[in-house]
């Protein structure tokens, strides 16, 4: 829908402001135009500082480039947001991903989610995973999170605990806001009104009141509890407040609707209202506690809005759950008082994962472990890189990738089809397919996303030797295990002539899956309560093995939960099986995975066994793979005769 068409029917308020909207399309076309989108790698101006700062970092749910009245919408009710942006820096072209979890994975890693198996949902994070929570506890922060999680769909075991917080309190995902499932299955819509939330491992209850005032006050409450002369020897703080307004459903308390005309326009404003009045008591907080000067302030969306009650993302084309541009570009600020510059405004090219870097960095913190950002204090950033999106269930993909100079955009739909291409140095918006006219550009952009996606997909769990003569593989739970969303484990197996016809154990992992050869009973696959079989393996022989599944769940839609699971050996499917409304087996993520014998050293295999290969995703026969690259010969060779 373009802005002309958005605007008819609209109140007479709106068609005043048009002129204004046009003036903002055209100094970002400008803009654009004037300085190539090219992805400069400028650092912000900071002066360091020895002391390590308190972070408030505040995270919105699909508030959208237009919902902030700084970036050029002067119907947007957000004086607060507005003032802290000239306070600090505020940045133009701040990228995140189309949905919450993989932008909330994307923050707390400073990694593509895809590399934790996020495309884009997952049960959670692996508790070896490092966070920048859990970095900043390391260093001596007190760490706190308060709000909303869904950082996958997340049980107690995967709460923020885990990931490095020393306390919470909030809501794994907003389908509990009406109260637990009673059968784990079935799940309620969410509210604002009388939640129900839960923290550090306690029962849920329900709350009287809206949730944005719920939160702000036990945030100021930490606040106010946290209150201490700055000085060498306090322990500074880490609070993590992740907010779930505006996100639908629009229910603004009736002070603030009361305001705003009755109309799903008037009602979205009247909840922004609320959020931006909530977020002005925090700083408020900071300012009558004296924390303000040595507390660095961030504030991010997590992805674009939906566009149902105004036009969010404007002037960018797109919505929340796409890949175009409204749906990933968001407003991103940040204060530090007497550290950075106020009244910054910067058109360079930053994202999400550029915060965990960027806060260890004012922290004073070394990150040795890999991330795909890079701090926004460093002095010499290096050159942006491409960045990618995707979502796969192994059924149905669609991908984008933002080539390193900030120019092009390649976006899909389904496996490879409906190319789309974007300039964005002639069309900021990202609303004109040029693919016709750049097929080269097309064809690089394509071949460095499966480039990616190949390395992204790679498990790498801890592979030690036991005391019974096989292998142990540890860590990296929660994508070592199968059985929630894509997996393939795959291994060269070549088994010894033996008198027995006992069963040997191949893999093992306690509670969740084992493979077995037998000459009695052949070759046996059992996951999660499913077996799969075909004849046993030919003794002398190298063989093949790849085991490969796909769990799908639904908080909202059990009914459509599924399970496919597939066998291969040497390239052929050899067995098969699709599960309708497959049971969600929590236990055993964590158990080791035994290469040779069972938990337990008995049941050893006679022969040898090649390195593992472990993916986050589902992989499928050539046949229906496509240039995305997840067939079954898209693994690397692993027996050594055909190589």
């Amino acid at each position: 829908m373009n802005s002309r068409e958005k605007l008819n029917g609209q109140p007479p308020e709106v068609f005043a402001t048009a002129l204004t909207r046009l003036f903002v399309l055209t100094s970002l076309t400008i803009c654009s135009n004037l300085f190539g989108w090219n992805g400069s790698a400028e650092s912000i101006s900071l002066t360091k500082s020895a002391q390590q700062p308190n972070i408030l970092l505040i995270v919105l749910d699909d508030l959208g480039f237009n919902d902030l009245g700084a970036n050029g919408n002067p119907l947007a009710p957000t004086p607060r947001l507005d003032k802290l942006a000239e306070q600090g820096i505020r940045y133009t072209r701040h990228y995140t991903d189309s949905t919450c979890s993989v932008a909330r994975v994307a923050l707390l890693t400073g990694r593509f989610p895809a590399y934790n198996g996020f495309r884009p949902s997952n049960l959670g994070l692996s508790p070896d995973t490092p966070t920048l929570a859990n970095s900043l506890q390391k260093a001596g922060y007190l760490t706190q999170h308060i709000g909303k999680w869904h950082v996958g769909n997340a049980t107690l075991a995967q709460s923020p605990k885990q990931a490095g917080f020393d306390h919470w309190f909030g809501f794994l995902t907003q389908f509990e806001l009406q109260g637990a499932s009673a059968d784990g299955l079935h799940f309620k819509r969410p509210t604002y009104r009388n939640p129900w939330l839960q923290g550090d491992q306690q029962p849920m209850k329900q709350y009287p009141g809206q949730l944005t005032d719920i939160l702000t006050q036990h945030a100021i409450d930490f606040l106010n509890t946290r209150t201490y002369q700055q000085n060498a020897e306090a322990q500074p703080w880490f609070l993590n407040l992740w907010y779930y307004a505006p996100h639908a459903p629009i229910q603004p308390s009736k002070v603030f609707e009361d305001r705003h005309p009755s109309t799903d326009a008037g009602r979205y404003y009247a909840l922004i209202e609320q959020l931006d009045s909530n977020i002005g008591l925090l700083l408020e907080t900071l300012d009558k506690n004296q924390q303000t000067r040595n507390t660095l302030v961030i504030v991010v969306s997590d992805n674009g809005g939906t566009n149902f009650e105004v036009d969010n993302n404007y002037p960018f084309y797109g919505r929340k759950t796409q890949f175009h541009e409204g749906a990933l570009h968001t407003p991103l600020m940040i204060r530090w008082p007497h550290h950075i510059n106020s009244k910054e405004v910067s058109d360079n090219r930053v994202s999400i994962m550029d915060i965990y870097p960027t806060l260890a960095d004012a922290a004073g913190l070394s990150i040795s472990h890999p991330l795909d950002g890079t701090s926004l204090f460093a002095t010499n950033r290096p050159p942006t890189k491409n960045l990618y999106w995707e979502y796969t269930t192994s059924e149905y993909h669609m991908y984008s990738v933002l080539s390193a100079d900030s120019r092009w955009r390649l976006l899909t739909n389904g496996f490879g089809e409906d190319m789309i291409l974007n300039d964005l140095q002639a069309d900021s918006r990202g609303e004109k397919n040029v693919a016709a006219m750049h097929p080269h550009v097309v064809k690089t952009l394509t071949q460095q996303y499966i480039t990616w996606r190949h390395g992204a997909r790679v498990v790498k769990p801890v592979r030690q030797s036991t005391k019974h003569g096989g292998q142990v593989l540890t860590g990296s739970d929660l994508q070592r295990s199968p059985g929630y969303n894509g997996y393939t484990f795959a291994m060269a197996v070549t088994p010894e002539v033996v008198k027995s016809a006992a069963a040997q154990v191949i893999v093992e992992q306690p509670q969740r899956w084992r493979l077995t050869n037998s000459q009695a009973d052949g070759l046996q696959l059992t996951l999660l309560g499913t077996q799969l079989q075909t004849t046993a393996l030919p003794t002398g022989q190298c063989s093949e093995i790849v085991i490969s599944s796909h769990h799908l769940y639904s908080m909202l839609k059990p009914n459509n939960n599924r399970a496919i699971i597939d066998l291969y050996v040497n390239g052929k499917r050899v067995d098969e099986t699709r599960v309708e409304k497959p049971a969600l087996y929590v236990g055993g993520y964590t158990n080791a995975t035994y290469l040779g014998h069972n938990a337990s050293g008995g049941e050893s295999f006679h022969g040898r066994l090649g390195q593992p290969i472990i993916l986050n995703e589902r992989l499928v026969l050539d046949k229906r793979a496509s240039q995305i690259g997840n067939g079954i010969s898209s693994l690397p060779a692993l027996c050594p005769q055909q190589q």
